[in-house]
């Protein structure tokens, strides 16, 4: 994999990063409503790709980004330093959960670790950025329901069975789920991820579904008219 992964207004380093840019983080980048948001807060940033999707689509928006592991870090806060949104976005080197906030947040977003604790003893470092602890996504829905103004919107992927587990137990409380969109990587395939958006105020939830390839293994029209804001390449051509 390219240690640059190139978008229309930015690159991303990720030589060094344990996780690289994916398709979760280019679905939540795309679907989140980033209107009327001022202060943002990206919650495990990563490579700082979410942020720079958010600062794109919001010409005014100033962003936080917490990162405990020191590469994708570093590699965050270059590719914060030559994007075209640098004044408005700063990462720091911390962990969420013992972070000193000075405000609350009207937008939050995160792809957050959402396998649990059975596989977390993996060498890989791919592979255990992904691994939590049902404690300590119960953290993250504290932080995340203490940090979210009372206007304000968190945003996040999970995995089918996590979007079941936050449902079923209720894990993020005085939240409600205003969006809802279910994700199937193919035509006739099961649903495989779910972008939620909470606030403190109750709506009817809006339920849409998301195909990203057809059954001849081609990217949709549905997703490609989604990221085309963001995607450099050209999604039409066969092999891309």
């Amino acid at each position: 994999m390219s240690s640059i992964f190139r978008f229309k207004k930015f690159d991303i380093l990720q030589e060094q990063s344990a996780l690289k840019v994916g398709t979760d983080a280019m679905l939540l980048g795309a679907l989140i409503n980033t209107e009327h948001a001022s202060h943002g807060l990206d919650l495990g940033s990563g490579t700082g790709v979410l942020s720079l999707m958010v600062a794109q689509q919001n010409k005014s928006i100033l962003i936080d980004a917490i990162e405990e592991h020191a590469e994708s870090y570093n590699e965050c806060k270059s590719n914060f330093q030559y994007s075209p949104w640098q004044n408005r976005l700063e990462v720091h080197l911390h962990n969420y959960f013992s972070f000193s906030f000075e405000r609350k947040y009207d937008l939050i977003f995160s792809n957050p670790p959402f396998y649990f604790e059975k596989e977390s003893h993996t060498k890989s470092k791919n592979l255990a950025s992904k691994h939590t602890t049902k404690e300590d996504f119960d953290r993250f829905a504290s932080l995340v329901i203490y940090q979210l103004s009372n206007e304000g919107k968190f945003w996040v992927i999970v995995p089918f069975n996590l979007y079941k587990y936050i449902v079923d137990y209720n894990i993020f409380k005085s939240l409600y789920i205003n969006n809802l969109v279910f994700i199937s990587p193919k035509q006739n395939k099961s649903i495989s991820r779910v972008v939620m958006c909470f606030s403190f105020h109750e709506t009817i939830v809006n339920k849409t579904e998301l195909i990203l390839r057809n059954s001849e293994g081609l990217y949709t029209d549905s997703y490609i008219d989604l990221t085309k804001a963001f995607h450099y390449n050209n999604l039409k051509e066969p092999g891309t």
